[in-house]
């Protein structure tokens, strides 16, 4: 049940560096599994006397087991896949326990588990897969010409350590994924939440501040204001002159775009601790910050000039527009119903004064 890794073409370690594993931690892998330099010699008799011989028998027993179960049959597919699974796992039983020091030996066993990972196979199954890979080595052992007891008590050992320096590297492979699928998840979930904390504080077609967003920073400003009572701020409605007749003369599509472009202009004047929000259709709700009352009526002024002498060319349309405004200061008894109150109240003045202008009330 392995999937293509040629062992011959690992020029890199690149597995191993991302599980840590350098000359000081293979040799502490080994240690703990009690594989000695002399074991080598061991992995060489029996790649010649076991592996070799059997190798076809061993495959076809191994697979006969996998067939026989339906969890591990579904990770093969149709029985034209047995060729080339076979042809894989006969790379992996030939290279068994050969320079089991080396770090080609970890990446190439990382790899394998990391393949398997891949494709979702539950741990467990891997490990059964393992375990009969196991007895049929055992099997092939003791069908083989070795003859000497004690030599037989050493192979079988060493298989069994192999086994398990195989299963332990797969185990680190299967880590490694889960993490990388966990730190894949973390990302996309901050990714998704900065989206949707985006769009909450966002009106969808202008960009400005939605109108929740921009009242809760206006409903926070009024808290710290009760407590110091020496911020500064003011607060101004925009209302866009005779927007409704813009869009039965040019359509609701052009008259997006303006709002768009409206409030492009208006960034282009404000400066970065103001703020500005869609109150509704076309009016727009600005604060602005730490700025003394004449500062800030020459402030909107500006934006009001600006948006006056601004031609929005939308398709084949230039339209000029103009907009009223309603600018008010903050009081001490002032909490967010009242002081926008204010400023509706000076943006019903000015729109009933004739439009394009500004009207303060203190």
């Amino acid at each position: 049940m392995s999937t293509t890794t040629d062992q011959s073409s690992i020029t890199s370690f690149r597995l191993c560096q991302k599980a840590g594993f350098d000359n000081e931690t293979i040799s502490s892998r080994l240690n703990q599994l009690n594989l000695l330099e002399e074991d080598g010699c061991t992995s060489t008799q029996i790649m010649q006397e076991v592996i070799t011989p059997f190798h076809k028998r061993i495959m076809d027993a191994f697979y006969d087991f996998v067939f026989a179960q339906p969890e591990m049959r579904s990770f093969i597919g149709a029985q034209k896949n047995i060729d080339r699974l076979k042809q894989t796992q006969t790379e992996y039983l030939l290279s068994f326990g050969i320079d089991f020091d080396k770090c080609e030996y970890f990446e190439y066993r990382l790899r394998v588990g990391a393949a398997h990972a891949r494709i979702n196979m539950p741990m467990h199954l891997y490990i059964a897969a393992y375990s009969e890979m196991q007895n049929l080595l055992h099997q092939a052992l003791r069908d083989s010409s070795i003859s000497d007891p004690a030599r037989m008590v050493c192979c079988h050992q060493f298989i069994n350590k192999i086994i398990f320096l195989d299963i332990s590297l797969a185990i680190d492979a299967y880590n490694m994924a889960t993490i990388t699928d966990l730190s894949e998840s973390v990302t996309q979930l901050e990714e998704e939440k900065d989206q949707l904390s985006n769009q909450l504080m966002h009106d969808t077609l202008t960009g400005a501040l939605s109108r929740a967003y921009i009242l809760d920073v206006l409903s926070k400003q009024l808290s710290i204001n009760k407590r110091s009572q020496h911020e500064k701020l003011s607060v101004a409605l925009f209302d866009i002159d005779h927007f409704k007749k813009i869009n039965d003369t040019y359509g609701h599509p052009v008259g997006d775009i303006l709002l768009m472009k409206f409030v492009d202009t208006i960034n282009f004047v404000i400066r970065e601790q103001d703020y500005l929000g869609r109150y509704g259709g076309e009016e727009f709700l600005f604060l602005v910050f730490h700025t003394d009352p004449k500062d800030a009526l020459h402030l909107v002024e500006r934006i009001r000039t600006s948006i006056e002498n601004t031609v929005y060319k939308i398709n084949e349309h230039e339209i000029q527009i103009t907009v009223s405004i309603g600018l008010t200061h903050i009081a001490m008894a002032d909490d967010q119903d009242t002081i926008i109150e204010r400023a509706d109240n000076a943006l019903y003045k000015a729109k009933h004064s004739g439009r394009n202008q500004t009207v303060e009330i203190t």
